[in-house]
Formats: C-alpha cells, sequence, structure tokens
C-alpha cells in the first residue's frame, strides 16, 4: 500500500497534524501501536462511568494551543473546569479522547500495529509492522524522543542532535468509589501527587470515578515487585487514603508520561530524505508542545507539495 503522508503515533500531535494534512487532499495514514487512538490522551470506560487516565485538562501556553481549543470549544467538546484552582484550564466533558479521535476524523488510521523498521529508498519510504509493508513518500514520528531513537538504532538510521525530553513515569489507578473523599475535585498526598474525582473535574458522569496517579519513587519500587503484592500495597495505601468501598480496580503504567521545564527545537523536517519528527519531546512539551511542533511540521510539509 502506497501514500503520501505515513504519521506514526494517534495521540495529540499525530492526530492534529493528520487533520491539518487532510485539508492538503494527501493521501495519509496513521499507525497507532495501542488498540485506540488517543496516545496519552486516554480515557477508559471504569464501572458506570469514565475517567481520564492520561492527560487530564489542558491549560494553554502557546498561540497554536489556544487555536486549537478555540475550536474544540465550538464543537463542544471541551469546556472550562475548576480542576486548577487559580488558573484556567479545560477539560472534554465526554473524555480527553474525543479531542484525538475528532481530529482524526476521514484520516485512515491502523490500531494495533506497531512499526518494527523504517527504510528509505531512492523516492520513497518503506514502513514495516507487525502485519504489513508499507510505503509513503513522507514519514512522520510523532512518539516520545526516546522511542524514535529506539525505532532509528533498529532501522540503521542517524539523526545527530536529536533533542532530549525527561519523562515523568508512575503507575496510575482508575476505580469508582461509593463516595466522595472530600469536596475538591484534586487531592494529593505522599502516596500520590494527583488523586482526581473526574465527576467533580466535570467529566459527563454521575459516579464518582476516581484517577489515582502513585508516586514516582514508589511507582519505581512497584516495577521490581511480583503483581499479587503490587497489587494488595495499592489498595492498602488506597484503603489508607479514604477509599474503604472501591471497585473496578485498574493499573497502568506510564513510562512516558509528561515532561516538565521543556525548551526544544520546534520540531526536525528533512527535505531532502522526507523525514519528519513531532510530538511532545519538542517545543515546551506536553499539549502545547505536541501542538506547536505538528503544525510547524504541516507547514513545511504543506510548502513541499
Amino acid at each position: 500500500m502506497n501514500f503520501d503522508v505515513i504519521i506514526v503515533g494517534a495521540g495529540l500531535s499525530g492526530s492534529y497534524l493528520a487533520s491539518k494534512i487532510k485539508k492538503l487532499g494527501l493521501n495519509t495514514l496513521i499507525i497507532e501501536k495501542s488498540k485506540s487512538i488517543g496516545g496519552r490522551f486516554s480515557t477508559k470506560p471504569v464501572g458506570g462511568g469514565i475517567a481520564d487516565y492520561g492527560c487530564q485538562y489542558l491549560k494553554p501556553k502557546t498561540k497554536e494551543l489556544s487555536e486549537l481549543i478555540q475550536i474544540l470549544k465550538n464543537k463542544k467538546l471541551i469546556k472550562k473546569s475548576n480542576v486548577l484552582q487559580y488558573d484556567d484550564a479545560f477539560i472534554a466533558p465526554y473524555g480527553i479522547s474525543k479531542i484525538p479521535q475528532y481530529l482524526s476524523l476521514g484520516v485512515s488510521t491502523l490500531l494495533n500495529q506497531k512499526v518494527s523498521f523504517i527504510k528509505k529508498t531512492t523516492n520513497q519510504w518503506e514502513v514495516k509492522t507487525n502485519s504489513f509493508s508499507l510505503k509513503s513518500k513522507i514519514l512522520v514520528l510523532t512518539m516520545p524522543i526516546n522511542q524514535v531513537s529506539d525505532l532509528l538504532k533498529v532501522s540503521d538510521l542517524a539523526i545527530p542532535n536529536l533533542p532530549t525530553a525527561a519523562y515523568k513515569s508512575f503507575y496510575t489507578i482508575t476505580f469508582q468509589n461509593m463516595n466522595a473523599i472530600g469536596s475538591k475535585s484534586i487531592l494529593k498526598n505522599d502516596f500520590a501527587p494527583w488523586i482526581c474525582n473526574n465527576l467533580l473535574k466535570g467529566l459527563s458522569i454521575d459516579q464518582n470515578i476516581f484517577t489515582v496517579n502513585i508516586n514516582e519513587e514508589l511507582s519505581n519500587t512497584l516495577l521490581n515487585v511480583e503483581d499479587n503484592k503490587k497489587h494488595e500495597l495499592i489498595k492498602r495505601h488506597l484503603k489508607e487514603c479514604g477509599f474503604k468501598n472501591f471497585s473496578f480496580y485498574n493499573l497502568h503504567y506510564w513510562k512516558y508520561a509528561f515532561t516538565e521545564g521543556q525548551n526544544n527545537i520546534a520540531n526536525y523536517f528533512n527535505e531532502n530524505n522526507m523525514l519528519a519528527l513531532c510530538g511532545d519531546s519538542f517545543s515546551v512539551g506536553q499539549a502545547d508542545g505536541a501542538v506547536v511542533s505538528a503544525q510547524k511540521t504541516f507547514e513545511q510539509i504543506r510548502d513541499v507539495f
């Protein structure tokens, strides 16, 4: 199968870029290793409701993200929330994953396909996944820079001076609890720097559905603990936090959750071999970096077509 553009990664950066490129009329494909669109813009069903368990809200710092937020507001996909006490923040009432799902509408997408190898021939890229061999004039990688580096290495390709990004890594728990534990949507303690009641945050649910991020130190310790003991320890901590009657408990590990204090180049684009890199490893990181880098990449692709 031949395409004009293949985008690897269906998170915010990949889906935003796809939404812009499709207006150029280019034959575009998104490849995503997970079973759903969204990346770290993730929402899952929990009991009788839903929980955001990756990105929790948008707080724009750049013109590019502010403009996207206005579009999403007009589509009723996001709204203001009191999730941050003193700053404006926006949440997605039907789940944060609705944002990349909306942006990728009308673009062909392959799910459950991990890109294992890429190769540049005379005038196109060959992209191999666990099931397919694909070809494209332009290839865009939107994964965290560590994963990009790994793919370049196994493909015997090198890009000098790639930016670095220090990602937070931790376990996230989602569950339903019979009662709220206080009147605030966000709480924290030594065990968990982020305890979010998705109901009070503003999601369109009618039950107390929680997302809890475990602190990095304990998360690192838990990586080397047997599963049964790991869950026993976590559940004990949850009860100590006041969750006495919880159900639909689920655990997820984020190796590349988010970065802080980042200031990298806007993106990478090589017009000679038609390879582009963008995502939250670039620019200021997080949602702003994802959108800024994707916008810059779009402008460069537009200029060569």
